[in-house]
């Protein structure tokens, strides 16, 4: 029982912290009247986030799209899709033409959303405990967390650069018990483009879309 609860705490912790891929792009939150430290950027942002899935009023089975649109508002400021798609794709992304990497975008967004989306909103009451804030460089830093429920924690740290055209701290990767995220997902692309290609990877990740498109109707349906 130990295990399968320790299982579950992961799973959220995944999905609390995915969700911040879910970027639309051109907008950015102001957190603060002045520039925050990147403790207080990923402590505001989390701490919306719980108050929007703790909220009574968009508990209801009616409220889900607008529950879903308002984490998608806050969670797309603080994470920049086209860095992180970059880091992703590492040196593959010298294979990709505009329009090919405007569509991986595209999709890697709408299939992080599909997985994750329907996982966070099973939050039920997890503490997240906002610990240190750890310099990486001068321009990067790892803000250091912990999710906690039942006696179980999983140790999160989030890594922030800081952008050059505004100064704003801005998120690119976060490492879950010591996983990075964005290696994660780089190795398995890594595997598609290395034998199959780029449009083999594309052609991959949107039947990926339309399947998981699928299976939250079903799910929705038997709701």
């Amino acid at each position: 029982m130990r295990a399968y609860k320790l299982l579950g705490l992961k799973r959220l912790a995944v999905s609390l912290l995915l969700v911040f891929f879910f970027a639309s792009f051109g907008s950015w939150l102001v957190l603060a009247k002045v520039d925050p430290t990147p403790k207080k950027v990923i402590e505001n942002l989390v701490n919306q986030v719980l108050e929007v899935l703790k909220d009574p009023n968009l508990k209801s089975p009616d409220k889900r799209e607008l529950r879903r649109e308002k984490l998608r508002s806050l969670v797309s400021q603080i994470f920049d899709l086209d860095d992180i798609s970059r880091r992703v794709l590492g040196r593959y992304i010298r294979r990709f033409n505009k329009e090919q990497f405007q569509r991986f975008k595209e999709l890697f967004s709408k299939m992080l959303e599909s997985i994750y989306l329907s996982r966070i909103e099973n939050y039920s009451g997890e503490k997240v405990i906002f610990e240190d804030q750890r310099m990486l460089s001068p321009t990067k830093a790892a803000v250091l967390t912990k999710i906690v429920k039942d006696g179980q924690e999983i140790p999160v740290e989030y890594r922030l650069i800081k952008r050059k055209k505004d100064g704003k701290w801005i998120g690119y990767d976060v490492v879950i018990e010591g996983v990075s995220l964005v290696k994660n997902y780089r190795s398995q692309f890594y595997q598609v483009l290395k034998k199959k290609g780029v449009d083999e990877l594309l052609a991959m990740m949107e039947q990926k879309v339309k399947n998981l498109s699928k299976q939250a109707d079903i799910k929705s349906k038997n709701s």
